[in-house]
């Protein structure tokens, strides 16, 4: 779902302040946003329209840059954003009979408030019936929620299959890979992309040489030729944009909790 890196920053071609950058380059905020979330997981630099880049002059990339972190700041510190992106995480994070019995919880929570809202505007011959089903999934979650309710153990083993127990060493090693890739909240995440991003462009020598081969140009130094995309698009950016993208991630680090 989210994909977010900030390495995007150093482009100057992601995330942009609705009145200004992003009118300049004709990329919508449907297309940023979507961008964004293609990139908060994956950690790399999946850019919008890469040859619009030449529209930004030099000199006015540094600004650029720090619209377009402010974009992506206002857009993944919304309360929206981070609720989804917990649902997303708990959705694909690895499931013990602990985490399937809070899922069928939560699951069974969400369909009672929408049968509530259909009681509430049923024509009155159906009212009972929907109050008697209220009462009904009302009792299933109290069961579901008390270990010491007699029906507990029976309702457990029918929707998740099993009674939840203490958590295995090898659910807790599982459990333990997944979070070190993929941070439980956004702020993780964002902490995880950014620390990436300020050791990916620690080394760039912008005066590293270019030789031409067939139709395009690569590093003369071969081990330059052999580092990631990522790193390659940082070198196209330019020391201007490199440089404040940098200063901003590492602002925005301290800023987060």
């Amino acid at each position: 779902m989210f994909k977010i890196s900030i390495a995007v920053l150093a482009t100057g071609l992601l995330a942009f302040s609705a009145n200004s950058i992003i009118t300049r380059l004709g990329i919508s905020d449907e297309d940023a946003h979507k961008t964004i979330d293609r990139n908060l997981l994956s950690g790399k630099m999946e850019l919008i329209a890469a040859y619009k880049a030449k529209q930004i002059p030099a000199g006015e990339r540094a600004q650029a840059v720090k619209e377009m972190g402010d974009y992506i700041k206002a857009y993944v510190s919304t309360p929206e954003y981070k609720a989804a992106y917990v649902e997303e995480w708990e959705k694909e994070a690895p499931k013990d009979a602990n985490a399937k019995l809070r899922a069928a919880i939560k699951k069974s929570e969400k369909d009672y408030q929408e049968l509530e809202k259909i009681h509430e505007t049923a024509e009155a011959e159906y009212k009972a019936s929907y109050a008697e089903a209220l009462k009904t999934m009302k009792d299933l979650i109290n069961a579901l929620k008390d270990p010491k309710h007699k029906m507990h153990k029976i309702y457990v083993q029918s929707m998740v299959g099993e009674v939840p127990g203490p958590p295995t060493a090898a659910f807790k090693a599982e459990l333990a890979k997944y979070e070190e890739k993929y941070p439980g909240t956004v702020e993780g995440m964002l902490k995880l992309r950014l620390k990436s991003f300020l050791a990916l462009s620690a080394d760039i020598d912008f005066n590293a040489a270019l030789v031409k081969k067939g139709n395009k140009m690569i590093f003369e130094d071969p081990a330059l030729e052999k580092r990631s995309a990522e790193w390659k698009q940082c070198f196209r950016a330019g020391p201007e944009a490199v440089k404040a993208a940098r200063a901003y991630a590492e602002q925005w680090l301290k800023e987060l909790p």
